[in-house]
This record gives structure tokens, C-alpha cells and sequence, in this order.
């Protein structure tokens, strides 16, 4: 007579007629590694990580040079405006017409040939 098997019984056991281990279960296989291996791939994460950070670090360095450049340029242009200001205005403050004008507003006259003194 044959008894009755529990299934419990028969996990990780041999088939009683065909010699045939029974496994049930899937098992994941576990992945060993050893200390040289995790050392290995944490040193290749940070050189990937590090070359990662100096790329995006170069280009934004890149850009920000970039906007600085366009600044200063902006600001050349402008300062070659206000020189270009500054210059017209004192071509016209040194004209003879401005000061014999700005002369007169203050009640200064021509001098008398007696006022006149030539040095040697």
C-alpha cells in the first residue's frame, strides 16, 4: 500500500520513482561578490560620477562665461557712447563762442592793450 505524501515531505527531496530532485520553489540565485569586486565597481561609479559632475560643471562654467562676455560687451558699448558724449561736450565747452558767451554772462569785458603784459 502506498501512503500519502505530504508536499511539505517531498521539497528538496528525490522522486521516490524517478530519482528526480522536485523543486517547487523558485529560488533567486544570490549574487556573491567579493570585497575586490564591490571595491572595483564603487570606484567605477565615482569615476563615472565624478567625470559626470565635471562635464555638466564645464559647460555650465562655459555658459556663464558666455553671459559674462555678452555683459562687458553691453557695457564697452555703452561706456564708448558716454565717451563719445563726454568728448562732444567738451569740444563744445573749449569753443571760443562758449566762452566769449559764458565771459560776457559774467561781466567780463575784452582787456585794454595797457592790461596786456608780455612775459619773456
Amino acid at each position: 500500500m502506498v501512503r500519502a505524501v505530504k508536499l511539505s515531505e517531498i521539497q528538496g527531496k528525490r522522486n521516490a520513482v524517478t530519482g528526480i530532485r522536485i523543486k517547487n520553489s523558485k529560488q533567486r540565485s544570490r549574487l556573491h561578490l567579493s570585497p575586490s569586486h564591490i571595491l572595483l565597481i564603487a570606484t567605477l561609479l565615482m569615476v563615472f560620477m565624478g567625470s559626470g559632475i565635471g562635464y555638466v560643471w564645464s559647460n555650465f562654467e562655459g555658459t556663464q562665461i558666455g553671459y559674462d562676455i555678452s555683459k562687458l560687451q553691453h557695457e564697452e558699448l555703452n561706456l564708448k557712447e558716454l565717451n563719445q558724449k563726454l568728448r562732444l561736450e567738451l569740444a563744445t565747452l573749449k569753443s571760443p563762442q562758449y566762452l566769449e558767451e559764458a565771459a560776457r554772462r559774467l561781466g567780463l569785458r575784452a582787456a585794454t592793450p595797457g592790461q596786456v603784459i608780455l612775459l619773456p
